[in-house]
């Protein structure tokens, strides 16, 4: 096993390193672990997870601490990784890349960690709904580690990077429409370029990741497709899981709430539910809301189904954007629902968000207005995601 983080400058050499380099702008990472503990890194292919750990191994291998970095695609069971952690006890800092390829994982984690002998431990995976359900197996060991996410840009880190690479027009209305276009994955940004293109590659290779984990994950590719589908298609719509199995053609309620769970711990996919205003429950019998991730997985879900852009694709796109902005500011959101009609993002007795991406503010539901919220905003091109409830 090559301990190639010993040899001076191994960083010019790594292929990791080479495509930071390459790339016309650095994204930052979150940070370096310094505290002994578990550190579990979740989020979708393609954000930067390997390049995060190979910093991490660069700050330590500097200051010569004794590290360990393995990546896991060649190791098939847990019982050769319980082996090669027990081989490592002497190393303070052990990093793990793609753990999640490893077959029962988490029982040759759990053991490491019970063994009280490990020091800072961080693992990585793509397929990250094996990599959640293996975290989930794991509580109370995290002492002072924990879960981190790393995902796609939004747009204030979107439009940073594009300062970077001093590709920015100068226009922020301009600058949302490209990322609209091209969403907030590295790869796909750096594909878009100055102009912000559709990213085709990207697109289609984000694909080919999914559904392989889709399919890894014993679901049939066919009705992934048909899902993505719909959901593209009747984007911004309540829909109740019944609805999409008739659309769809699956069949049972049941098995697209199978899929809609993989979606979502594949980090592709939110669900965004009709709230009480009195109470602050989700009303997990109403019809829900479907929205994707990032703008690339929509542009990719429509592609699947051969249909051009609507219309009002920019105005489906905007509120794609707003429900991502505000499930990662404020984790507690769902819309709102009753016979005058919708509001976009409500947050009961705090705030409501209704968005209309347009230069000119119409058709704002009649429910809007006649419902008591302290803050209310319409988000329109002039201040979309530039005005926030209070405490954002």
């Amino acid at each position: 096993m090559e301990i190639f983080w010993e040899n001076p400058g191994w960083e010019q050499e790594d292929r990791h390193f080479k495509q930071m380099k390459e790339m016309p702008f650095e994204r930052s990472f979150p940070f370096i672990p310094e505290k002994k503990g578990l550190y579990v890194i979740r989020g979708p292919r393609q954000v930067g997870k390997s390049s995060w750990l190979k910093k991490i191994l660069s700050h330590y291998a500097q200051q010569g601490v004794s590290s360990f970095y393995l990546s896991c695609e060649t190791v098939t069971h847990y019982q050769e990784l319980s082996e090669i952690l027990k081989s490592v006890r002497n190393r303070k800092v052990v990093l793990l890349d793609e753990v999640s390829f490893v077959e029962s994982w988490d029982r040759a984690i759990k053991s490491e960690i019970d063994s009280g002998k490990s020091h800072i431990l961080v693992v990585t995976g793509s397929h990250a709904h094996d990599l959640k359900r293996g975290a989930d197996r794991m509580p109370g060991r995290f002492d002072g580690g924990g879960e981190f996410l790393l995902l796609p840009m939004l747009f204030a880190e979107f439009e940073a990077m594009r300062k970077k690479a001093k590709w920015h027009s100068g226009n922020r209305i301009e600058e949302l429409q490209a990322y609209f276009r091209v969403g907030g994955f590295p790869t796909a940004v750096a594909e878009g370029g100055r102009l912000g293109k559709t990213p085709k590659k990207a697109i289609q290779t984000y694909w080919r990741w999914l559904s392989g984990d889709v399919v890894q994950l014993g679901k049939q590719e066919i009705y992934l497709k048909e899902l993505l589908i719909q959901l593209a298609l009747c984007l911004q719509t309540p829909l109740s899981l019944q609805t999409l199995a008739k659309k769809t053609g699956i069949g049972s309620h049941n098995t697209v709430q199978e899929y809609v769970s993989v979606l979502d711990s594949c980090f592709a996919l939110r669900t965004l539910y009709c709230m009480d205003l009195d109470t602050g429950a989700h009303r997990f019998r109403k019809d829900k809301k479907f929205y994707f991730t990032d703008p690339l997985l929509y542009w990719m879900a429509l592609g699947l189904s051969g249909r051009s852009a609507p219309d009002s694709v920019e105005e489906r796109i905007a509120e794609l954007v707003a429900n991502e902005e505000l499930n990662r500011r404020s984790g507690r959101v769902g819309y709102f629902s009753n016979q005058k009609g919708e509001i976009d993002f409500v947050s009961p007795k705090q705030w409501a968000i209704e968005v209309k991406w347009a230069s000119v503010i119409k058709n704002v539901s009649k429910a809007y207005f006649e419902q008591s919220f302290p803050e209310k905003i319409v988000w329109s091109q002039e201040n979309f995601l530039a005005e926030f409830p209070r405490g954002f």
